[in-house]
């Protein structure tokens, strides 16, 4: 795919590291919220669990993925800081997820929204928050 590995909008992107990064940052993002939306639908639709600790847990089982992503994808970390950085990581996720659940509730208990919808809008406020924290202060080099 030669003209692929020519394109301007390739070699824009490879000329920009943190834009790189952050495209990827999406990429995983994408796929952890889908991860954390499967797992917030399975504890609530399938298992009939309260909605804040469906929240809690579908952002552990995201969280942790999105952890090792990064980590060795977006921002190509391999040092020996692992229990560290997972630390710092968790501890800026944690952030986010005070974020969601303040917001969920607010937004569902108090402005009668629905779940999904609270979730969706919740999910791209946090979702900034996260990428800087993680970019500039869990792995910063």
């Amino acid at each position: 795919m030669k003209w692929f590995d020519d394109s301007f909008v390739l070699n824009f992107i490879r000329k920009n590291p943190v834009l790189e990064q952050f495209i990827k940052f999406g990429l995983i993002g994408a796929f952890n919220t889908l991860v954390d939306f499967v797992g917030y639908l399975f504890f609530t639709r399938v298992l009939f669990w309260h909605y804040l600790l469906a929240a809690i847990l579908a952002f552990v089982i995201s969280a942790s993925s999105s952890f090792l992503l990064n980590r060795y994808w977006t921002f190509k970390v391999t040092g020996l800081n692992f229990l560290k950085e997972y630390f710092k990581f968790f501890i800026v996720a944690l952030g986010g997820l005070f974020w969601t659940l303040i917001l969920l509730y607010v937004l569902v208990d108090h402005f009668y929204w629905h779940d999904l919808w609270a979730k969706i809008l919740t999910t791209v406020v946090v979702v900034n928050w996260n990428f800087f924290l993680q970019k500039y202060w869990t792995f910063k080099k």
